[in-house]
């Protein structure tokens, strides 16, 4: 993340009803997103799962991170425009693995399971593999 040119995005693993936030990646590119809840956000992701520039972020000296729960994130993100989901850097072997992951004192559910037929093409099959199923 360190090498990061403005935001760079990767998948959070035990997260969310699916055990995982993440970037929905199809051929290198970002096709939408898989959380446990969009709520209508533009960029439904995890805080621990993306960073920005500190060059990037001074260049928008507008940027600010709204004070609404659950919305953190997508404003902060959003603040920061003009930026295309193009120009996102994917992370973590093209979103390809969980590195990050929430921990917490408290058992969590198993994840439900992944529509392949929705998603068998796309780096979700990858994550996947490291989620806790029943």
């Amino acid at each position: 993340m360190r090498y990061t040119k403005k935001v760079s995005m990767w998948p959070v693993g035990l997260v969310t009803k699916y055990g995982v936030s993440s970037p929905i990646v199809k051929n290198g590119k970002i096709v939408g997103f898989y959380d446990g809840w969009l709520g209508g956000r533009k960029y439904p992701v995890d805080m621990a799962g993306f960073a920005v520039s500190v060059r990037f972020l001074h260049e928008r000296p507008k940027a600010k991170m709204p004070f609404k729960a659950g919305y953190e994130e997508d404003g902060f993100l959003k603040s920061l425009a003009p930026f295309e989901n193009a120009e996102i850097e994917l992370l973590a072997n093209n979103c390809t693995e969980i590195l990050t992951w929430h921990t917490q004192t408290k058992k969590n559910n198993a994840a439900e399971k992944l529509n392949m037929t929705k998603y068998g093409d796309t780096n979700l099959v990858f994550i996947d593999r490291a989620l806790v199923r029943p």
